[in-house]
Protein backbone atom coordinates (compact mmCIF):
# COMPACT_ATOMS: atom_id res chain seq x y z
CA UNK A 1 0.00 0.00 0.00
CA UNK A 2 1.28 3.47 -0.93
CA UNK A 3 1.17 6.57 1.28
CA UNK A 4 -0.95 9.39 -0.13
CA UNK A 5 -0.41 12.82 1.40
CA UNK A 6 -2.48 15.63 -0.10
CA UNK A 7 -0.59 18.83 -0.84
CA UNK A 8 2.84 17.28 -0.23
CA UNK A 9 3.00 14.57 -2.87
CA UNK A 10 6.78 14.79 -3.39
CA UNK A 11 7.33 14.10 0.32
CA UNK A 12 4.99 11.11 0.08
CA UNK A 13 7.01 9.80 -2.89
CA UNK A 14 10.22 10.04 -0.85
CA UNK A 15 8.68 8.14 2.07
CA UNK A 16 7.22 5.47 -0.23
CA UNK A 17 10.64 4.91 -1.80
CA UNK A 18 12.22 4.44 1.64
CA UNK A 19 9.46 2.03 2.68
CA UNK A 20 9.86 0.01 -0.51
CA UNK A 21 13.64 -0.25 -0.07
CA UNK A 22 13.41 -0.89 3.70
CA UNK A 23 15.51 2.23 4.26
CA UNK A 24 13.26 4.10 6.70
CA UNK A 25 15.39 6.05 9.25
CA UNK A 26 14.86 4.89 12.83
CA UNK A 27 14.50 8.41 14.25
CA UNK A 28 12.61 10.96 12.16
CA UNK A 29 11.30 14.44 12.91
CA UNK A 30 8.24 15.54 10.97
CA UNK A 31 8.39 19.34 10.87
CA UNK A 32 4.83 20.66 10.49
CA UNK A 33 5.17 24.41 11.06
CA UNK A 34 2.28 25.23 8.71
CA UNK A 35 -0.24 22.85 10.26
CA UNK A 36 -0.62 20.48 7.33
CA UNK A 37 -1.21 17.10 8.89
CA UNK A 38 2.06 16.13 10.57
CA UNK A 39 0.33 13.83 13.03
CA UNK A 40 -1.75 12.28 10.24
CA UNK A 41 1.45 11.58 8.28
CA UNK A 42 3.11 9.99 11.33
CA UNK A 43 0.16 7.66 11.89
CA UNK A 44 0.11 6.79 8.17
CA UNK A 45 3.82 5.87 8.23
CA UNK A 46 3.23 3.87 11.43
CA UNK A 47 0.45 1.95 9.70
CA UNK A 48 2.80 1.01 6.85
CA UNK A 49 5.55 -0.08 9.24
CA UNK A 50 3.18 -2.15 11.38
CA UNK A 51 0.94 -3.50 8.63
CA UNK A 52 -2.35 -2.34 10.16
CA UNK A 53 -4.11 0.35 12.19
CA UNK A 54 -1.51 1.43 14.77
CA UNK A 55 -4.16 2.06 17.42
CA UNK A 56 -5.06 -1.63 17.25
CA UNK A 57 -1.46 -2.85 17.28
CA UNK A 58 0.33 -3.89 20.52
CA UNK A 59 3.69 -2.61 19.27
CA UNK A 60 2.54 0.98 18.75
CA UNK A 61 3.30 3.64 21.37
CA UNK A 62 2.06 7.22 21.45
CA UNK A 63 3.21 10.13 23.62
CA UNK A 64 1.50 13.52 23.55
CA UNK A 65 1.30 16.59 25.83
CA UNK A 66 -1.11 16.37 28.75
CA UNK A 67 -2.49 18.72 31.37
CA UNK A 68 -3.55 17.63 34.83
CA UNK A 69 -7.30 17.11 34.66
CA UNK A 70 -7.31 15.29 38.00
CA UNK A 71 -4.80 13.73 40.37
CA UNK A 72 -4.49 10.63 38.20
CA UNK A 73 -3.62 12.43 34.96
CA UNK A 74 0.10 12.09 34.36
CA UNK A 75 0.80 10.28 31.08
CA UNK A 76 -0.76 9.89 27.63
CA UNK A 77 -2.42 6.57 28.45
CA UNK A 78 -4.55 8.37 31.05
CA UNK A 79 -6.14 10.39 28.23
CA UNK A 80 -5.86 7.93 25.34
CA UNK A 81 -9.60 7.38 24.84
CA UNK A 82 -10.24 11.13 24.83
CA UNK A 83 -7.41 11.56 22.34
CA UNK A 84 -8.86 8.97 19.93
CA UNK A 85 -12.24 10.74 19.95
CA UNK A 86 -10.51 14.09 19.41
CA UNK A 87 -8.32 12.84 16.55
CA UNK A 88 -11.21 11.12 14.76
CA UNK A 89 -12.96 14.50 14.52
CA UNK A 90 -9.99 16.26 12.87
CA UNK A 91 -6.94 14.46 11.48
CA UNK A 92 -5.24 17.80 10.72
CA UNK A 93 -5.27 18.93 14.34
CA UNK A 94 -2.82 21.11 16.26
CA UNK A 95 -1.58 20.91 19.84
CA UNK A 96 -3.61 24.03 20.64
CA UNK A 97 -6.74 22.23 19.38
CA UNK A 98 -5.91 19.24 21.59
CA UNK A 99 -5.29 21.23 24.77
CA UNK A 100 -8.41 23.31 24.20
CA UNK A 101 -10.43 20.10 23.86
CA UNK A 102 -9.27 19.24 27.39
CA UNK A 103 -10.61 22.53 28.68
CA UNK A 104 -7.20 24.16 28.94
CA UNK A 105 -7.38 27.95 29.09
CA UNK A 106 -4.03 29.15 30.39
CA UNK A 107 -2.25 25.85 30.98
CA UNK A 108 0.46 24.74 28.60
CA UNK A 109 0.66 20.99 28.13
CA UNK A 110 3.85 19.04 28.68
CA UNK A 111 5.36 15.58 28.30
CA UNK A 112 6.85 14.53 31.63
CA UNK A 113 9.61 12.18 32.69
CA UNK A 114 7.17 9.49 33.88
CA UNK A 115 5.88 9.26 30.29
CA UNK A 116 9.39 8.51 29.04
CA UNK A 117 10.14 6.13 31.93
CA UNK A 118 7.11 4.05 30.92
CA UNK A 119 8.12 4.27 27.26
CA UNK A 120 11.57 2.88 28.12
CA UNK A 121 9.97 -0.11 29.83
CA UNK A 122 7.55 -0.85 26.99
CA UNK A 123 9.85 -0.31 24.05
CA UNK A 124 12.64 -2.52 25.39
CA UNK A 125 10.30 -5.51 25.55
CA UNK A 126 10.28 -8.01 22.69
CA UNK A 127 7.78 -7.10 19.95
CA UNK A 128 4.47 -8.91 20.47
CA UNK A 129 4.23 -9.78 16.81
CA UNK A 130 7.96 -10.25 16.33
CA UNK A 131 8.35 -7.42 13.81
CA UNK A 132 8.52 -3.62 14.00
CA UNK A 133 7.76 -1.33 16.92
CA UNK A 134 6.75 2.29 16.32
CA UNK A 135 6.62 5.23 18.71
CA UNK A 136 5.03 8.57 17.78
CA UNK A 137 5.92 11.56 19.97
CA UNK A 138 3.67 14.53 19.31
CA UNK A 139 5.10 17.95 20.25
CA UNK A 140 8.63 16.98 21.38
CA UNK A 141 9.20 20.70 22.01
CA UNK A 142 6.94 20.24 25.07
CA UNK A 143 9.14 17.56 26.65
CA UNK A 144 10.31 18.87 30.01
CA UNK A 145 14.07 18.88 30.59
CA UNK A 146 14.12 15.60 32.53
CA UNK A 147 11.99 13.85 29.90
CA UNK A 148 14.06 15.27 27.04
CA UNK A 149 17.31 14.05 28.58
CA UNK A 150 15.76 10.65 29.25
CA UNK A 151 14.72 10.08 25.64
CA UNK A 152 18.10 10.94 24.13
CA UNK A 153 19.47 7.43 24.64
CA UNK A 154 16.49 5.85 22.86
CA UNK A 155 16.86 8.12 19.86
CA UNK A 156 20.60 7.59 19.67
CA UNK A 157 20.44 3.79 19.95
CA UNK A 158 16.90 2.60 19.15
CA UNK A 159 16.12 -1.03 20.04
CA UNK A 160 16.09 -3.47 17.11
CA UNK A 161 13.36 -2.77 14.51
CA UNK A 162 12.11 0.25 16.47
CA UNK A 163 11.10 3.47 14.73
CA UNK A 164 10.58 6.89 16.32
CA UNK A 165 8.43 9.50 14.61
CA UNK A 166 8.56 12.92 16.28
CA UNK A 167 5.98 15.47 15.11
CA UNK A 168 6.60 19.15 15.82
CA UNK A 169 4.85 22.44 15.01
CA UNK A 170 7.78 24.41 16.50
CA UNK A 171 10.95 22.47 15.69
CA UNK A 172 13.14 25.46 16.59
CA UNK A 173 12.11 24.93 20.24
CA UNK A 174 13.26 21.31 20.37
CA UNK A 175 16.35 20.57 22.44
CA UNK A 176 19.28 20.69 19.95
CA UNK A 177 20.62 17.34 21.14
CA UNK A 178 17.27 15.73 20.24
CA UNK A 179 16.97 17.57 16.93
CA UNK A 180 20.45 16.46 15.84
CA UNK A 181 19.58 12.80 16.36
CA UNK A 182 16.74 12.81 13.84
CA UNK A 183 16.26 12.87 10.09
CA UNK A 184 13.97 15.80 9.28
CA UNK A 185 10.90 15.52 7.03
CA UNK A 186 9.66 19.00 6.14
CA UNK A 187 5.96 19.37 5.35
CA UNK A 188 5.56 22.32 2.99
CA UNK A 189 2.80 24.86 2.52
CA UNK A 190 -0.11 23.66 0.39
CA UNK A 191 -0.67 25.68 -2.81
CA UNK A 192 -3.45 28.24 -2.51
CA UNK A 193 -5.40 26.80 -5.45
CA UNK A 194 -5.32 23.31 -3.88
CA UNK A 195 -6.80 24.67 -0.66
CA UNK A 196 -9.46 26.61 -2.57
CA UNK A 197 -10.35 23.52 -4.60
CA UNK A 198 -10.78 21.39 -1.47
CA UNK A 199 -12.84 24.07 0.28
CA UNK A 200 -15.11 24.23 -2.77
CA UNK A 201 -15.56 20.45 -2.62
CA UNK A 202 -16.61 20.90 1.03
CA UNK A 203 -19.03 23.63 -0.12
CA UNK A 204 -17.40 26.27 2.10
CA UNK A 205 -18.46 29.85 1.39
CA UNK A 206 -15.73 32.42 0.64
CA UNK A 207 -13.36 29.58 -0.35
CA UNK A 208 -11.15 31.88 -2.42
CA UNK A 209 -10.71 34.46 0.37
CA UNK A 210 -10.09 31.80 3.02
CA UNK A 211 -7.51 30.01 0.87
CA UNK A 212 -5.59 33.28 0.48
CA UNK A 213 -5.74 34.01 4.20
CA UNK A 214 -4.62 30.52 5.21
CA UNK A 215 -1.05 31.07 3.91
CA UNK A 216 -0.66 27.50 2.74
CA UNK A 217 -2.00 25.95 5.96
CA UNK A 218 -4.93 23.54 5.82
CA UNK A 219 -5.44 23.65 9.60
CA UNK A 220 -5.56 27.45 9.34
CA UNK A 221 -8.15 27.18 6.57
CA UNK A 222 -10.24 24.90 8.79
CA UNK A 223 -9.89 27.36 11.67
CA UNK A 224 -11.10 30.20 9.45
CA UNK A 225 -14.22 28.19 8.64
CA UNK A 226 -14.97 27.05 12.21
CA UNK A 227 -13.52 29.79 14.48
CA UNK A 228 -14.34 32.92 12.52
CA UNK A 229 -15.90 34.51 15.62
CA UNK A 230 -12.67 34.29 17.62
CA UNK A 231 -10.52 35.55 14.76
CA UNK A 232 -12.92 38.43 14.16
CA UNK A 233 -12.62 39.51 17.80
CA UNK A 234 -8.81 39.35 17.78
CA UNK A 235 -8.54 41.20 14.47
CA UNK A 236 -10.84 43.92 15.79
CA UNK A 237 -8.59 44.31 18.83
CA UNK A 238 -5.54 44.88 16.60
CA UNK A 239 -7.49 47.40 14.47
CA UNK A 240 -8.48 49.26 17.64
CA UNK A 241 -4.85 49.25 18.80
CA UNK A 242 -3.47 50.55 15.50
CA UNK A 243 -6.08 53.31 15.30
CA UNK A 244 -5.29 54.39 18.85
CA UNK A 245 -1.58 54.34 18.08
CA UNK A 246 -2.10 56.68 15.10
CA UNK A 247 -4.16 59.14 17.15
CA UNK A 248 -1.69 59.21 20.06
CA UNK A 249 0.82 61.41 18.23
CA UNK A 250 0.67 64.80 19.96
CA UNK A 251 -2.49 63.77 21.82
CA UNK A 252 -1.74 62.64 25.36
CA UNK A 253 -5.40 61.96 26.16
CA UNK A 254 -5.36 59.01 23.75
CA UNK A 255 -2.81 57.28 25.99
CA UNK A 256 -5.68 56.45 28.36
CA UNK A 257 -7.42 54.64 25.48
CA UNK A 258 -4.22 52.72 24.75
CA UNK A 259 -4.04 51.61 28.40
CA UNK A 260 -7.63 50.37 28.09
CA UNK A 261 -6.54 48.49 24.97
CA UNK A 262 -3.65 46.92 26.90
CA UNK A 263 -6.02 45.80 29.65
CA UNK A 264 -8.36 44.22 27.11
CA UNK A 265 -5.47 42.40 25.40
CA UNK A 266 -4.15 41.21 28.77
CA UNK A 267 -7.51 39.57 29.53
CA UNK A 268 -7.14 37.14 26.60
CA UNK A 269 -6.49 33.49 27.40
CA UNK A 270 -3.03 32.03 26.74
CA UNK A 271 -4.20 30.34 23.53
CA UNK A 272 -5.98 33.52 22.38
CA UNK A 273 -2.80 35.51 22.98
CA UNK A 274 -0.82 33.05 20.85
CA UNK A 275 -3.31 33.48 18.01
CA UNK A 276 -3.40 37.24 18.64
CA UNK A 277 0.35 37.63 18.08
CA UNK A 278 0.29 35.33 15.05
CA UNK A 279 -2.50 37.45 13.55
CA UNK A 280 -0.63 40.66 14.36
CA UNK A 281 2.41 39.38 12.48
CA UNK A 282 0.24 38.53 9.48
CA UNK A 283 -1.33 42.01 9.48
CA UNK A 284 2.05 43.77 9.69
CA UNK A 285 3.61 41.58 7.01
CA UNK A 286 0.61 42.03 4.69
CA UNK A 287 0.64 45.81 5.17
CA UNK A 288 4.37 45.93 4.42
CA UNK A 289 3.98 43.92 1.20
CA UNK A 290 0.97 46.02 0.19
CA UNK A 291 3.16 49.12 0.49
CA UNK A 292 5.33 47.92 -2.38
CA UNK A 293 3.12 45.74 -4.60
CA UNK A 294 -0.47 45.73 -5.84
CA UNK A 295 -2.99 45.13 -3.05
CA UNK A 296 -4.62 42.21 -4.88
CA UNK A 297 -1.33 40.30 -4.58
CA UNK A 298 -1.53 40.41 -0.77
CA UNK A 299 -3.06 37.32 0.84
CA UNK A 300 -4.94 39.03 3.65
CA UNK A 301 -8.56 38.25 4.43
CA UNK A 302 -10.39 40.49 6.92
CA UNK A 303 -13.52 39.45 8.80
CA UNK A 304 -14.11 43.08 9.79
CA UNK A 305 -13.88 44.59 6.31
CA UNK A 306 -10.55 46.14 7.30
CA UNK A 307 -8.65 47.52 4.32
CA UNK A 308 -5.00 46.55 4.66
CA UNK A 309 -4.00 49.37 2.28
CA UNK A 310 -5.01 51.90 4.97
CA UNK A 311 -2.25 50.59 7.23
CA UNK A 312 0.35 49.90 4.53
CA UNK A 313 1.66 53.52 4.12
CA UNK A 314 2.85 53.39 7.74
CA UNK A 315 4.71 50.05 7.50
CA UNK A 316 7.95 50.44 5.62
CA UNK A 317 11.57 49.30 5.46
CA UNK A 318 12.47 51.71 8.28
CA UNK A 319 10.17 50.19 10.90
CA UNK A 320 8.94 46.74 9.80
CA UNK A 321 11.78 44.75 11.39
CA UNK A 322 11.62 46.58 14.70
CA UNK A 323 7.82 46.25 14.92
CA UNK A 324 8.08 42.52 14.16
CA UNK A 325 10.84 42.10 16.73
CA UNK A 326 8.80 43.88 19.40
CA UNK A 327 5.83 41.61 18.68
CA UNK A 328 7.98 38.47 18.78
CA UNK A 329 9.67 39.51 22.03
CA UNK A 330 6.33 40.35 23.61
CA UNK A 331 4.92 36.97 22.61
CA UNK A 332 8.01 35.28 24.08
CA UNK A 333 7.57 37.13 27.38
CA UNK A 334 3.85 36.31 27.54
CA UNK A 335 4.64 32.59 27.21
CA UNK A 336 6.92 33.00 30.22
CA UNK A 337 4.19 34.58 32.34
CA UNK A 338 5.28 38.22 32.16
CA UNK A 339 2.88 40.84 33.53
CA UNK A 340 0.47 41.03 30.59
CA UNK A 341 -0.95 44.50 31.20
CA UNK A 342 2.49 46.14 31.52
CA UNK A 343 3.77 44.21 28.51
CA UNK A 344 0.87 45.22 26.24
CA UNK A 345 1.13 48.83 27.44
CA UNK A 346 4.79 48.94 26.43
CA UNK A 347 4.04 47.14 23.17
CA UNK A 348 1.37 49.54 21.90
CA UNK A 349 3.32 52.66 22.97
CA UNK A 350 6.41 51.43 21.10
CA UNK A 351 4.31 50.60 18.03
CA UNK A 352 2.76 54.09 18.17
CA UNK A 353 6.23 55.63 18.08
CA UNK A 354 7.45 53.38 15.25
CA UNK A 355 4.42 54.00 13.03
CA UNK A 356 5.50 57.63 12.74
CA UNK A 357 8.86 56.75 11.20
CA UNK A 358 8.77 57.79 7.58
CA UNK A 359 10.69 56.16 4.77
CA UNK A 360 13.21 58.42 3.01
Amino acid sequence: MMINFWGNESLADKINTELKKNEVPHSQLISDIYGNGGLFLAFTIAKELLGRDPFKHPDFFLCFPVIKIDRKTEVSNDLMELFKIFYDKNNYCTTVDWLQSLGSVNKQGSIGVEEINQLHQKINLKAFEGKNKVCVIWAPELLNISAANKILKLLEEPPHNTFFLLVSERPEQILPTIFSRTVVLNINQIPELEIERKLNLLEVSMASSISKASSGSWSSALEHTSNSGKRKKLELLWIKGFRGAFKSTGNKSIVIDLMDWAEEAASLTRDEQKTFFELGSVIIRSAFISNYVATDVVNYFSLNDFKIEKLSPFINSKNIFEIKQIMDNSHYQILRNANSKILYSNLILKIAKLLNIKED
